[in-house]
């Protein structure tokens, strides 16, 4: 973000953005992760097989015709497939709402109880977590992150979409932002300190 001079003195807001894909050769190269799927709008890094093993995939969400894709950035550590059943999350982060599973479930049991399910104030994101992997620094990580281009040209905080165990392996994934080196960077560095902390547990995921 930038500020230009206009007539009067008056300051005007000016979006500079990033090279389209510039910013993940950026990271590539400060982290030393090598970019082993390359395509117009696509790419995929990976570590040169440092523990746990993990890939991130990166789509820009070109517009094609009438559809307009969002951008993600989809991490996946495949050695950390969770053998439980999914209605016992071993982690679950996500943005609440009435439409997600969470507002689902509790719309359910309170029609089950016979009563209308009251407002309550949500927080940013639900979090599912009986094992005490999030603590408060790590929490703060999770909602705030540094700025990225939007596709509305607004440049504004990048923002985590979930953390998912599932069979795929643990999977952290962002959308609706674009050329950030700090916040590609910034999710990499949250979902291998969350592989980490997960691996230590042990005993929890499995193939």
């Amino acid at each position: 973000m930038a500020y230009v001079l206009g007539g009067c003195g008056k300051a005007y807001r000016a979006v500079v953005r990033a090279p389209t894909n510039g910013f993940i050769d950026d990271v590539a190269r400060a982290r030393g992760l090598l970019v082993t799927r390359r395509g117009a709008h696509t790419a995929r890094l990976q570590p040169a097989g440092e523990p746990p093993g993990w890939y991130c995939d990166l789509g820009e969400g070109i517009p094609d015709g009438e559809n307009n894709p969002a951008s993600f950035v989809r991490w996946v550590s495949p050695a950390l497939r969770t053998v439980h059943p999914a209605g016992s999350p071993i982690l679950d982060v996500h943005r609440p709402g009435p439409h997600s599973d969470l507002g689902r479930i509790a719309a359910w049991f309170g029609r089950l109880a016979g009563r209308s399910s009251p407002p309550a104030a949500e927080g940013r994101y639900a979090y599912t977590d009986p094992h005490g992997i999030v603590d408060a620094q790590l929490r703060h990580r999770i909602e705030h992150w540094p700025d990225a281009a939007h596709g509305d040209g607004v440049v504004r905080p990048a923002e985590l979409w979930s953390i998912q165990m599932t069979r795929e392996g643990l999977v952290v994934t962002s959308v609706s932002w674009w050329g950030s080196a700090p916040a590609l960077d910034h999710q990499i560095a949250l979902a291998v300190d969350v592989a980490a902390r997960l691996t230590v547990l042990g005993g929890l995921t499995g193939s």
